[in-house]
């Protein structure tokens, strides 16, 4: 397919996914009918078969405007895409690579509970056995992690980060705590493992220096929200009627400049994680950087539209029949997602000032 006609399947799966999202919000379930229609689309194998960074973050910003949760949970399982071909054993990268392509679902495990915006460095140990390590521990935020076949992970071995892609099996159990506030679809359960196998077979050399799909797609997470909610919020001010001329609420001034004020958030949010995908398309040095800067501006862009869209609805608007107040509570937790705006500050004020060392891996 084109990139064009990836783009217009994205828009397909989007109609699928915004007819259930509000349920699967409600219910705190996972949306099983967006992945049962991803498993048989030229979209889940798009990174793959070589489509540009820039296509891709388009993509996911059509999926999450019709469910965030679901394309954040897609986003995972594609950030473990990238990295099938970094299997040391060539017939595992092989055999692993055509499980993704029938359909296998990919869960991304690698943050702990206290390892915050550090998921790449685990603090878990393993020990040695026959074949590889043995693992004990849990992992959280496991997006979709329930549903997964295979599960990327990391464990100290030897003292040393190790990335292993693992069989999602009985030695793997998922507690019921998923109850968020947001994002409550993508069902990110902590997985608890008793003395799972890590298999050298599956040890994977990641190369830092090579793109991650989580690091590219965040920003456009919330790029989709925010173009959600923008949507909402002109669609309610032409059809709102207000007493006694029966006037539409879209000819109140406030409305217009607040309409105008979230197309330009959204506009430079836009701007800035296409600048970073073409970059990362590139391989541009300042790439990594340019994607943090494009996931904090976007984060921050998607909250103050889904906030100035939900002042636009009034009391209706904080009702659960309408989508805005869900789409102001999955903009919330862009910032929460690595990096976060403070980190990445942090990194920023640091390389401007000479005072950083090697830039950090990416996400």
């Amino acid at each position: 397919m084109t990139e064009a006609d990836l783009l217009k399947e994205a828009e397909r799966l989007q109609v699928l996914l915004a007819e259930h999202a509000t349920k699967h919000d409600r219910e705190t379930s996972f949306p099983e009918e967006g992945k049962l229609a991803m498993k048989d689309s030229p979209l889940n194998t798009a990174l793959l078969d070589g489509a540009s960074w820039l296509t891709f973050g388009r993509a996911i910003s059509i999926l999450a405007r019709g469910d965030a949760s679901f394309g954040t949970a897609w986003l995972m399982h594609q950030g473990v895409a990238v990295s099938l071909r970094a299997l040391v054993d060539p017939a595992q990268a092989a055999f692993m690579e055509a499980e993704f392509r029938r359909g296998a679902w990919f869960g991304n495990a690698l943050g702990e509970p206290t390892s915050g915006n550090q998921f790449l460095s685990p603090l878990l140990q393993a020990r040695r056995v026959e074949g590889g390590w043995r693992l004990t521990g849990a992992k959280r935020f496991v997006s979709g992690g329930e549903g997964s076949k295979y599960l990327l992970t990391s464990a100290l071995c030897d003292g040393q980060p190790g990335f292993f892609l693992i069989d999602k099996d009985d030695s793997i159990r998922a507690e019921e705590i998923w109850d968020p506030m947001g994002m409550r679809a993508t069902r990110s359960q902590l997985l608890h493992f008793q003395d799972t196998l890590l298999p050298e077979s599956r040890r994977l050399q990641l190369d830092p220096s090579q793109p991650s799909a989580i690091s590219v797609g965040l920003a456009w997470i919330s790029i989709g929200i925010a173009e959600a909610a923008m949507g909402f919020a002109i669609g309610y001010a032409k059809e709102r009627r207000l007493p006694p001329e029966n006037k539409p609420l879209a000819e109140l001034q406030w409305i217009q400049f607040s309409v105008a004020d979230m197309s330009t958030r959204l506009e430079a949010a836009r701007s800035l994680a296409m600048r970073s995908a073409i970059a990362t398309d590139q391989r541009a040095p300042d790439a990594p950087f340019l994607q943090m800067q494009a996931k904090m501006v976007a984060n921050e862009a998607a909250i103050a539209i889904a906030t100035a869209a939900l002042e636009i609805a009034g009391g209706s608007g904080y009702l659960k029949s309408r989508p805005i107040e869900r789409y102001v509570r999955d903009a919330m937790s862009g910032p929460l997602m690595a990096w976060s705006p403070a980190v990445t500050r942090d990194i920023l004020g640091k390389a401007l000032l000479g005072l950083l060392g090697p830039m950090p891996p990416a996400a």
